[in-house]
């Protein structure tokens, strides 16, 4: 299995005004000024790849036009990924660094562009997808522009491997019936876009933290900072972990008469009542893999699948566990999280009993949908802040902390120390909105899911707890 842990297009939204400054060294591309331009536009069937689109109906129009007098209108009737593209294209894409695009939308949404060179194909597959160049950008109600990186760090699209650019495309993301959005000032720049700052995650239940461009850097940092001190896990059977816990939950009750054990699984009795069966988890897979021309890939819902791959953060799912029955302000004296692999056979460089691997609970802020979750949407037009969700100051999509942690084990079963998660939702000041459990990209998984046939093979939370008062 290749592992891509670089991200193969940068993509960010910079808010009006652009200053004419930054505008002086850009190629403009498509100004749309020329009536005559129109004729080399239509409608693109992306057939086999995806179903027949309504078609977009596209003109000037003299609203929201950011360079000259005119800008492109495009009204959409519907459709997941309706597409316009020209054939009217010039070869300075090869010598520019950076995409530019001025985009004025009504809500908050998704809008794309693509370059398709000669050799360039569609479908599934790596070899499919770095073929083309590709930026999906996450837009505001209002005017945008999108800034996004042209060449990688490799032979991955806009590169003359791929032949000359033949054809320009935009696209928007699932658009509403009768909506319009405008585009202009479409150009190409010798400018760099910097790297993104690092960001700070703290640790629940320590004074540390660790940092990253993103989430699976922090990840990758922190399993780096704990390998010195890592022994090799042993394997456990679910009896013995079921077992151990009981026996600890036994010992704690010795001292906390009024102690609780109350198992988590769907298909079990529900610790609120046990004449009812818990039904309280959901999970929902999708994948956040670049690059952006993964597209359709990523805007797939996977919430129905009995067992998923559980990797690094763009290849995991979410998960939510109600732990509603558990009184808020609780002593949680421990609790465990487990979850059941599809097979105990595991790839050599992934196997856990080898070398050290780090995995981490990132806590999910957004009331996402099971079945409508992909990484572009957490539930039905609504947006997160960047693909598979984003960590802005002011609204975050997650939380920059990681609410457990800790090395992988060998055989069936993947555990963790879950009590600083479940002190975290029951504290009374964080709402539960579940978390994605994802590691360093050394450990791997197919792990079975709630939906699993077998009740016993279905994650669970084990916890031990002295109900408030």
């Amino acid at each position: 299995m290749r592992l891509y842990l670089l991200p193969l297009c940068l993509s960010v939204i910079i808010p009006f005004p652009v200053h004419a400054q930054d505008q002086a060294a850009d190629k403009v591309l498509y100004d749309f000024e020329d009536p005559a331009m129109l004729k080399s536009w239509s409608n693109l069937d992306l057939k086999p790849l995806l179903k027949p689109e309504p078609p977009v109906t596209f003109a000037l129009s003299t609203d929201h036009a950011t360079s000259g007098k005119h800008s492109l209108k495009l009204t959409f009737a519907g459709g997941e990924w309706p597409t316009i593209a020209t054939t009217e294209v010039t070869q300075d894409w090869f010598t520019y660094l950076t995409f530019k695009a001025d985009v004025t939308v009504p809500r908050t949404c998704v809008v794309g562009f693509t370059l398709f060179q000669e050799k360039s194909t569609r479908g599934g597959g790596w070899d499919n997808v770095i073929s083309h160049w590709t930026t999906t950008a996450f837009m505001k109600p209002g005017k945008n522009t999108v800034v996004a990186t042209l060449p990688a760090s490799n032979d991955y699209a806009v590169h003359p491997k791929w032949g000359k650019a033949i054809r320009f495309e935009i696209f928007m993301y699932s658009p509403r019936p009768g909506e319009s959005i405008y585009v202009d000032n479409v150009r190409l720049s010798k400018e760099k876009l910097l790297p993104r700052e690092k960001r700070k995650f703290t640790i629940q239940g320590t004074d540390w933290t660790v940092s990253g461009e993103s989430s699976a850097q922090a990840v990758q940092q922190f399993g780096r900072t704990l390998a010195p001190i890592w022994n090799p896990p042993v394997a456990k059977s679910l009896d013995e972990v079921e077992q151990e816990f009981q026996a600890k939950h036994d010992l704690m009750k010795k001292r906390f008469s009024k102690a609780v054990l109350a198992v988590f699984r769907d298909g079990d009795k529900d610790p609120a009542d046990p004449e009812k069966v818990y039904a309280g988890w959901k999970d929902a897979y999708w994948n956040s893999h670049g690059p952006d021309a993964n597209f359709v890939d990523r805007g797939h819902n996977q919430g129905k699948r009995e067992s998923h791959e559980i990797f690094m953060r763009h290849r995991s799912p979410l998960m939510r566990v109600d732990l509603s029955s558990i009184p808020n302000g609780s002593n949680i004296l421990a609790a465990q999280l487990v979850i059941v692999r599809v097979s105990d056979k595991i790839a050599p460089e992934h196997d856990p009993a080898k070398r050290p691997t780090m995995w981490v609970v990132e806590p999910c802020n957004r009331p996402w949908e099971e079945y409508e979750v992909n990484a572009f949407q957490y539930a039905k037009d609504k947006f997160w802040t960047g693909i598979g969700g984003g960590f802005s100051e002011d609204d975050p999509d997650y939380l920059a902390t990681f609410l457990a942690f800790g090395p992988g084990r060998p055989g069936r079963l993947h555990t963790l120390d879950f009590a600083n998660a479940v002190r975290f939702w029951t504290d009374g000041k964080h709402v539960n909105h579940g978390f994605m459990l994802h590691g360093d990209g050394v450990g791997y998984m197919v792990a079975f899911s709630r939906e699993a046939a077998d009740v016993r093979n279905r994650p669970m939370v084990l916890v031990s707890y002295v109900p408030k008062g």
